[in-house]
């Protein structure tokens, strides 16, 4: 009974740091910024930015309570739909003839840019190489000019080639968004040494994982979601104030500032996402004996007999059938 209650302890705790993190948060700096709105008076007159400041100052005790209340309300319910913001986020739009047509044409311009930065890397990697030729005849003045530039060519070769990995290798994986561009590089890269598909295979390792790996990651995924939330909320906010401040000229400048941080908040979203593929990938490797041997199969010889083992393996936690299978099972240990 006492290891039932500290269960339930812990996953109350749990629980209520993700969501203090993740969902109660990004609402409250919505709350907060519509309350601005609205006490600036944009809506009926001129903006008043020192109204709004006074709004909370007379807020009271009693009108903070009511502050949290809403920020706690708006997280509770926006809270379930969290996977599908981020699943917005990544690129699915749904399947209808619009989304389709803008999903296809954002995919194209992802795989266009990608094709252009390659073509930047390879002409990049040309030019080292003619350096590299010239600094071994060159004379000894003229090799510190050849070295400088043959560095500042490897450090833009880096940065090409950084871009480009956070794209996934074959062009009918592109997604419309760089969020969704970097999981899918992960989705497909994850374990491909061993024949194992993270999808599938993930919510199992991480059943036998030990409780630091699977916090490691928790802590991973809790950033992109936190990233991901604020830049829904952002994305909101600064229609909010365009709405607000359309009949006010330059005041609709205002809508700068949370426009602002949903595009910081985006581009910390694929810095958490890359982030997050790679823990897993770290989650999976490690654990992935484990996971064999809670299953009962038998620990594979090398390479070829896991990749062999895990194709079937998936092929299983994916259909749920086991006919013309094969996975080697341990022998059980004989009666003492």
């Amino acid at each position: 009974m006492a290891d039932l209650q500290q269960l339930a302890i812990s996953t109350r705790d749990s629980i209520g740091r993700y969501f203090s993190v993740v969902s109660a948060v990004p609402s409250a700096v919505l709350v907060v910024w519509i309350v601005l709105l609205v006490g600036s008076g944009a809506w009926g007159g001129r903006p008043d930015p020192i109204a709004s400041l006074r709004v909370f100052a007379d807020l009271g005790f009693g009108g903070a309570v009511e502050l949290v209340f809403a920020a706690i309300f708006l997280g509770v319910v926006t809270h379930p739909i969290q996977y599908s913001l981020i699943q917005f986020l990544e690129g699915y739009w749904g399947d209808g003839p619009v989304a389709g047509r803008a999903r296809l044409l954002r995919s194209r311009a992802h795989y266009a840019r990608i094709r252009a930065l390659r073509g930047r890397s390879s002409w990049l990697t040309r030019e080292i190489t003619d350096r590299q030729r010239k600094l071994k005849v060159a004379e000894q003045p003229d090799k510190r000019s050849i070295y400088a530039e043959i560095a500042e060519l490897k450090s833009r070769r880096g940065e090409l080639e950084h871009l480009v990995s956070n794209y996934p290798d074959k062009r009918e994986a592109f997604m419309p968004t760089r969020l969704g561009n970097v999981l899918r590089r992960y989705e497909w890269t994850i374990g491909q040494g061993y024949g194992i598909d993270p999808i599938w295979t993930a919510p199992y390792i991480l059943s036998v994982a030990p409780s630091a790996d699977v916090d490691y990651l928790d802590d991973q995924r809790s950033q992109l979601d936190l990233a991901g939330r604020m830049t829904i909320v952002s994305f909101v906010a600064t229609a909010l104030t365009m709405l607000f401040m359309a009949r006010h000229g330059l005041w609709l400048l205002v809508a700068l500032f949370p426009y602002a941080s949903s595009y910081l908040s985006y581009r910390g979203a694929v810095v958490a996402a890359a982030e997050y593929g790679r823990a897993l990938g770290v989650v999976i490797t490690l654990n992935r004996f484990a996971l064999y041997d809670r299953l009962g199969l038998e620990s594979p010889a090398d390479s070829d007999v896991e990749k062999r083992q895990n194709q079937d393996l998936i092929h299983y936690l994916s259909h749920g059938e086991t006919q013309g299978l094969r996975l080697d099972y341990r022998s059980p240990p004989s009666p003492t």
